[in-house]
Parts: C-alpha cells; sequence; structure tokens
C-alpha cells in the first residue's frame, strides 16, 4: 500500500480545524493520510441491501434502494471491497486504536471475518436495538430491528481505551451491556438540514465516543455521510476527519456543523450574492466590497450556502439557479424572494413550529437555542447567540415576504404541486409574532 501522505484538497475545514471533510472514495483518499494517526474509527460502510425491495416508512410503502454504492456485488466482490477499506482504516489506527462498524445481516459477517483475517481483536459485539423499526410488508420474516456493531482493536497486542467508569454512570451504576436498547433512531431535529438514507443518531455516535476515546483525540470517519460522527466528535471537543464523495452530503454535513452563522442582517446576504453574480471574488476582496471583516464576509458567505443561494464549485463558489433568479430582481422583489428562502427552509419551519406558542422574545430564543443544541455542533451559549440571528432573519423576513408578490419563476425550481404548500407554510410562517 503506497505510503504517500499528503493531504487531500480539503472540501471544508472549520478555523481550528477540529472538523475536516474531503470529497472522494475513502479508498483513494486513506491512503494520503499518514498512518498511525487516528485514535478511533467509526465507519457505517454501505450494506449492499439495495436489491430492489421494499419496506414501510412513516406508513407508506417505499424502496429500499438507496443508490449505486448501496448495490451488492456479489460476495466476492463484497468482500474484496470490505477487506480493502478494513486494511487502510488498520494502517490508520495508532497500536491502541480501536474501530466501531456497523451493518446488517448483509455486510457484518463479511465484516467479521475480514476482521479476523487481517488481524484485528474483536473486542465486543454490540446490538443498537431501534425501538420504534418499520414492520416486515411481507409478512415471511420476523421484523428488522436491530443493527450489529463490531468493536475491534488494530491488532491482538492493542491495548484499547475504554472509559468503563463513565459509561457504568451511564448506565445508572451498572455496567454497561452490549445490548443497547435505549437509542432511539435519527430524530426529526437532526434532519432539518438534509436527510441521509442511512444517517445515524447523534446519541449513538457521543456514546460510542465517549465510551472509546477522550478529548483531544482524533476519530476517522471514511464513509462520513451527513457527518454525524464529526458532529458528535465536535460537540465532544474531539478532532474529526471525514470522507465522503457525495456533494449533496457533505454540504448536509458542514451545514449541520455551522448550524447558524454568525450573519444577523439577512440584507447583507443580498450584497453578498449580488457581488458574486459580477464573478467569483476572493476572501479579501469579497470583504472590501462589502465594507466588513475577512471574517465577517466568511459568515454570510455561509449563511448564502445554507439558504442554497451559493453553491461550491472547482473554481471557488457559484451562484445557484435560485441565487441567480434573485439577484436578477430589483431589491424590492429581490428582498421578497430571499424572505420567502429563509421561511421556506426546514431548520426556520422547525424553530417556528416549536416556539410559535411562546410569546416572550427571550422563551422563544431559549427553545429555539436547544433544537440547534440537538441538531448541529453548536454548544452552550453559542446556542442562544445563533438562536438570536436565527429569530432576527425570521423576524426581517416576516417583514418582507409580502413586501411584493413572488415571482412565478422562483416556483420554476420547485414541483407544480408544491406552490400551494409553500404558500401554506407562509401563511403558518407569518402568524408567527415575535
Amino acid at each position: 500500500m503506497s505510503e504517500n501522505t499528503k493531504n487531500p484538497p480539503t472540501y471544508f475545514t472549520d478555523a481550528a480545524g477540529r472538523f475536516t471533510l474531503y470529497q472522494g472514495n475513502c479508498l483513494e483518499l486513506m491512503p494520503l493520510l499518514p498512518a498511525c494517526s487516528f485514535d478511533l474509527i467509526f465507519a457505517d460502510p454501505p450494506y449492499f441491501l439495495s436489491n430492489g425491495g421494499i419496506t414501510c416508512h412513516a406508513g407508506k410503502m417505499v424502496s429500499v434502494n438507496k443508490g449505486k454504492w448501496d448495490r451488492s456485488m456479489g460476495f466476492a466482490g463484497n468482500y474484496a471491497f470490505t477487506k480493502d477499506w478494513i486494511a487502510r482504516c488498520q494502517r490508520l489506527l495508532k497500536p491502541n486504536g480501536t474501530m466501531f462498524v456497523s451493518g446488517t445481516s448483509h455486510i457484518i459477517h463479511i465484516v467479521g471475518a475480514v476482521m479476523d483475517e487481517l488481524g484485528l481483536k474483536i473486542l465486543n459485539d454490540i446490538t443498537w436495538v431501534k425501538p420504534n423499526p418499520p414492520p416486515n410488508l411481507s409478512c415471511r420474516y420476523f421484523t428488522h430491528a436491530a443493527e450489529t456493531i463490531l468493536w475491534a482493536g488494530r491488532d491482538k497486542k492493542c491495548r484499547h481505551k475504554f472509559n468503563y467508569q463513565l459509561m457504568k454512570r451511564i448506565n445508572g451504576g451498572k455496567q454497561m451491556k452490549s445490548v443497547w436498547t435505549d437509542i432511539e433512531t435519527p430524530r426529526r431535529d437532526e434532519k432539518v438540514f438534509g436527510k441521509h438514507p442511512t444517517q445515524k443518531p447523534l446519541a449513538l455516535l457521543e456514546r460510542i465516543i465517549a465510551a472509546a476515546s477522550d478529548e483531544g483525540d482524533l476519530i476517522l470517519d471514511p464513509f462520513s455521510g451527513s457527518a454525524t460522527t464529526g458532529i458528535a466528535a465536535a460537540r465532544m471537543n474531539r478532532q474529526s476527519i471525514g470522507l465522503e464523495m457525495e456533494t449533496e452530503f457533505l454540504d448536509i454535513g458542514v451545514h449541520r456543523f455551522v448550524g447558524v452563522p454568525q450573519a444577523d442582517n439577512p440584507d447583507r446576504i443580498l450584497d453578498l450574492i449580488k457581488v458574486h453574480a459580477l464573478g467569483n471574488p476572493t476572501p479579501t476582496e469579497l470583504a472590501r466590497c462589502l465594507g466588513m471583516t475577512e471574517r465577517q464576509a466568511h459568515y454570510y458567505r455561509q449563511a448564502a450556502s445554507i439558504l442554497g443561494l451559493l453553491r461550491r464549485s472547482e473554481s471557488g463558489w457559484a451562484l445557484t439557479e435560485i441565487g441567480k433568479t434573485i439577484c436578477e430582481n430589483r431589491q424590492l422583489y429581490a428582498r421578497s424572494l430571499l424572505a420567502q428562502r429563509i421561511l421556506e427552509l426546514p431548520l426556520v419551519q422547525s424553530a417556528i413550529r416549536k416556539s410559535r406558542r411562546y410569546r416572550t422574545k427571550n422563551t422563544k430564543c431559549r427553545i429555539i437555542a436547544e433544537l440547534l443544541s440537538r441538531s448541529t455542533a453548536l454548544t452552550g451559549s453559542t446556542c442562544t447567540r445563533r438562536a438570536q440571528t436565527l429569530l432576527a432573519w425570521i423576524d426581517w423576513s416576516l417583514a418582507h415576504c409580502c413586501a411584493e408578490p413572488v415571482l412565478p419563476v422562483f416556483h420554476a425550481h420547485c414541483r407544480d404541486d408544491s406552490l400551494g404548500r409553500q404558500n401554506e407554510k407562509l401563511v403558518k410562517c407569518q402568524r408567527f409574532a415575535i
């Protein structure tokens, strides 16, 4: 295996370097990372269960297909792929490092066999029992209600880390068993920035990280998805690196980490995308055009990205079709379009739904701060400050969303039958009195 340890191009990293995402195939990216550098690895690999079958979701019959990446390659292909990525993970672990791998019966037995073949030390097989699994529609099998998580050390000599006393305290003073029945599937709050088809709950990753690592440790997730591992690590003062191929899921992960940027004035978001309409400015040029510091400009650019007005491209940042539509209209129309965009944001919808019954601004801020603490990497007083930002967005949007009729062209990016539902949402938002 190549020992080239030149870091791959970074898709996103925060200012402190504690949360980093790389885009690409993990088999190609892992050889670029330095050997023996990670304290802990969590992997949620493809389960290879996208076979054209059906399942039940929210009371509806839906396909089990997740995407091309989840299609089985046959036993030999699945085994070779699993051995390849686990061997690369093994190289990256520190001598006493460990890895957790989750899976169902479709893949987990291959994972166990590969671990044995490569000489890893299997420490536990953990059963995560889902409290409310979807029913088995064929009525020919037991309902699939659990996933297995294998925990293994780098090799037979590994002196693994296990925070026994912490786990015992979490479990009410008793030894924690390897059957976990108290962790639910991801809640709605955890998906306000977008959904990944195999997303794991933050509570599951927080328990794994708490059990087998310490503050400041470095954690890798080779199948990062929507970056649940990275979000959990950041919340627990660990560093993380995530590898992911799909831009859509990388962006969800970035937005979950950022939460709500410190960008209180939506009018400045409009100014920012108008600057981008003229070209692709450097951070210094953007800050000079907006009359703010580079750090402030960075926050406003993050806000425009979360709102779907800007997207990353090979040459930097580029306006989306919605961003271009807003820029092409005069100021009053542009404000109305941006206000609608803000009020349609799932995070904003959730904030309004949870805080609508409360009358004082302080109470609304507290409720929204709790939402941010459950759905993002934000913690402590930062949640309160960003809740104030979100309230400012809502306040501004309610003042501008009906300033002019919304242009039909804006809805060209939605399905025809969604216009009525969006108007319905706006009516509900207008009942939200700050």
